[in-house]
């Protein structure tokens, strides 16, 4: 069921990954964190680790899956998403961002460009991942709707084929779900 794979650079250890979900369309994603181990002296573990305990601690974040949030409700506690993302080797591309592009976007309002600025100067987590040609993971701010601290945006066409020159997309935060026909 799940296809693609990548690990979202989180900036910290923590290991998110996104997981392209097969029967929701080609730029349908979720996101699965997997735990962080640590040995004995409380660094990140290089060693190989058990599957089956990632398995224990792993949140999936895929809506429609019966593992997603609550792993009580998953019977198996082998989760497809959860699978797939202990099994990735591959890395969301991170997209540099020109902090002086922000100063041309008066569109915004200033609190957002300060929050951009912020994320922009943390270098260790980037703003902006490619995942394939047309999603991206893009850093947020958590909401009791959305924890996370990232969320997807899938772009449906080139701008270059739409008459208005204004992009339709789709975004995990509710605010910005646009209905793509």
């Amino acid at each position: 069921m799940v296809i693609v794979c990548l690990q979202v650079n989180t900036g910290t250890s923590a290991l998110l990954y996104s997981v392209r979900l097969r029967d929701r369309g080609p730029n349908c994603r979720g996101f699965v964190q997997l735990p962080t181990v640590v040995d004995d002296d409380g660094n990140v573990a290089t060693f190989p680790v058990d599957p089956s305990i990632l398995f224990q601690a792993a949140r999936c974040y895929v809506d429609t899956c019966p593992c997603a949030a609550a792993l009580p409700n998953c019977i198996s506690r082998e989760c497809i998403h959860t699978r797939a993302a202990i099994t990735c080797n591959t890395d969301a591309e991170p997209l540099p961002i020109d902090p002086a592009v922000l100063y041309s976007l008066s569109s915004i309002t200033e609190d957002v460009q300060t929050v951009l600025r912020h994320f922009i100067m943390n270098e260790t987590c980037p703003v902006i991942q490619r995942v394939t040609r047309s999603v991206f993971v893009v850093r947020s701010q958590p909401s009791c709707e959305h924890t996370l601290e990232f969320v997807h945006i899938a772009f449906a066409e080139s701008v270059r084929s739409r008459i208005d020159n204004w992009p339709e997309y789709t975004c995990d935060c509710r605010a910005f779900q646009v209905h793509i026909f």
